[in-house]
């Protein structure tokens, strides 16, 4: 019998949903591909329609997560009115409202896949990418609207918000504050500072004054030490003696 797309994407939901469970209740070890198949009423070989490893499962909670969140983001009708700062906060906060629930599987397998595992391994870069065209939308608009110059070294950035993303949520894992407040404070003091730096432009003007360096001084030398290689290979080699 042949099963529907929109059957497909319950069973692979029943399966995440499932292995969170076993994950939470037992550790990450103790969940195995026959228990989660089990549990969640699959046979032991169906599971592997779905996923070839566990560690897959895991890849696909959080890439799961991020399509929630921006389901979420997109049901918030004045969003494209938002800053850019009140746009990350957004971003930011929602991430963290949605890994609420399974805190205690979030602890158990964020750093298990964010810092020990291949961080060049395809599975982790489709969630990247993923977060990396969230992260570049908002970007866009900014620009569009003006608030933000176009950003010279945008791909840079991205991957250093990326970074932010993973300490952020590491931070949020090891807060015992009321209601998270101090992760809370952290987002919203950590992004009006980054935002300023962004409105302000100051990225592309370091990048100005560096090219400006560049051309100006180091290159306009490099006549002299072409002039002046011989001699400096004659020191280096009684040096060298």
């Amino acid at each position: 019998m042949k099963i529907s797309n929109e059957q497909k994407k319950i069973n692979r939901a029943k399966i995440i949903e499932t292995s969170v469970d076993l994950i939470i209740e037992g550790g990450y070890k103790a969940a195995t591909m026959r228990g989660i198949a089990k549990k969640a009423g699959f046979g032991d070989a169906t599971i592997y329609n779905y996923f070839p490893t566990k560690e897959s499962i895991l890849f696909a909670y959080y890439e799961e997560r991020l399509n929630d969140c921006v389901g979420k983001i997109k049901k918030i009708e004045d969003f494209n009115e938002y800053s850019i700062n009140e746009q990350l906060q957004t971003l930011f906060h929602i991430k963290l409202e949605l890994f609420l629930a399974d805190r205690e599987f979030v602890e158990i397998s964020f750093k298990r896949i964010f810092f020990t595992l291949n961080q060049n391994s395809k599975e982790i870069k489709k969630i990247r990418d993923l977060f990396r065209i969230i992260i570049k939308d908002i970007f866009d608009a900014a620009s569009e609207a003006g608030e933000i110059p176009p950003q010279i070294f945008d791909e840079i950035i991205y991957h250093l918000i990326w970074d932010y993303y993973i300490g952020i949520v590491f931070f949020w894992l090891k807060d015992t504050s009321d209601n998270f407040s101090e992760t809370t404070i952290l987002i919203d003091r950590s992004l009006d500072l980054i935002s300023s730096v962004l409105e302000s432009g100051i990225v592309n003007k370091v990048f100005d004054l560096a090219s400006y360096f560049f051309k100006n001084h180091i290159l306009s030398k490099m006549d002299t030490f072409s002039r002046h290689k011989e001699t400096i290979n004659i020191i280096k080699r009684k040096f060298m003696e």
